[in-house]
């Protein structure tokens, strides 16, 4: 592994890892870091290897020295990273949202869907993003990758309870409300989602559904019963009034 030579002072040092370059960051107290990064800024994708190794260095860096650090080591950080469970926990380390962003752009679309492989990856990854960071997300994967990863109401539900309202309603658009009703198999997919789903989206939802096929996804009190804990007293009332026989809120199954 070669190393790479830094001057600070008249004072070299040589660096060939992140852990090399981590504890001369912190020799440095902070003081000297941008000197650091800039002569290295040439080999950095080279020393900084994987994801352990640029959250340590992320860690010990100020804001504007990170934002260096990302845009220094460029596309490479798709590599470096590796898989969307380190993605994940490297975005839940880092507090700041211009940080998220930078990281995020810098691995761009086709990083982010080759990262991104399943729905447990993706809601990983949103549940730690703020802001304008998990639309941002959304945008690069796009809407026909977003369409083929999502298959099932259950997969949806699972990625939008990572979601605050705002961006759930970005993400069913992305994928197209029409195409949402397809994806509910079953009673538990509608559970799911209608749990999921906050607000009056649900209903936005239910509204979708003919009446006939709410009647072959909820045949029986059986269904009913599964349907029950993942309702609230005004989604249940909209559905009672949606199809006959639904009994009430906490009543006992024969």
């Amino acid at each position: 592994m070669a190393a790479h030579t830094i001057a600070i002072d008249g004072e070299t040092a040589q660096i060939a890892t992140a852990a090399e370059l981590v504890v001369a960051l912190d020799v440095l107290q902070g003081n000297r870091d941008r000197e650091v990064l800039e002569q290295l800024r040439p080999h950095l994708a080279k020393i900084i290897t994987d994801a352990r190794g640029l959250h340590d260095t992320l860690k010990v860096l100020s804001t504007e020295d990170s934002l260096l650090l990302i845009d220094a080591i460029g596309p490479a950080i798709t590599d470096v990273i590796g898989r969307a469970p380190a993605l994940r926990d490297l975005l839940a380390s880092i507090a700041e949202t211009e940080i998220e962003e930078a990281l995020l752009r810098a691995i761009g679309p086709d990083g982010l869907r080759s990262l991104i492989g399943s729905p447990d990856d993706l809601a990983g990854v949103l549940e730690w993003v703020y802001g304008q960071c998990d639309e941002l997300a959304l945008d690069l994967l796009g809407a026909e990758f977003l369409r083929s990863l999502l298959r099932t109401g259950a997969e949806l539900a699972l990625v939008l309870r990572s979601l605050d309202r705002a961006r759930q309603e970005d993400l069913i658009e992305m994928i197209g409300w029409e195409r949402v009703p397809a994806l509910v198999m079953d009673e538990r997919d509608l559970a799911h989602l209608m749990r999921a789903l906050s607000g009056g989206l649900s209903c936005e939802l239910l509204d979708l559904i003919p009446d006939d096929r709410l009647h072959e996804l909820v045949r029986d009190e059986r269904d009913w019963a599964e349907l029950e804990p993942f309702l609230d007293s005004s989604e249940w009332d909209y559905l009672r009034a949606r199809v006959p026989g639904v009994p009430e809120v906490g009543s006992d199954a024969e």
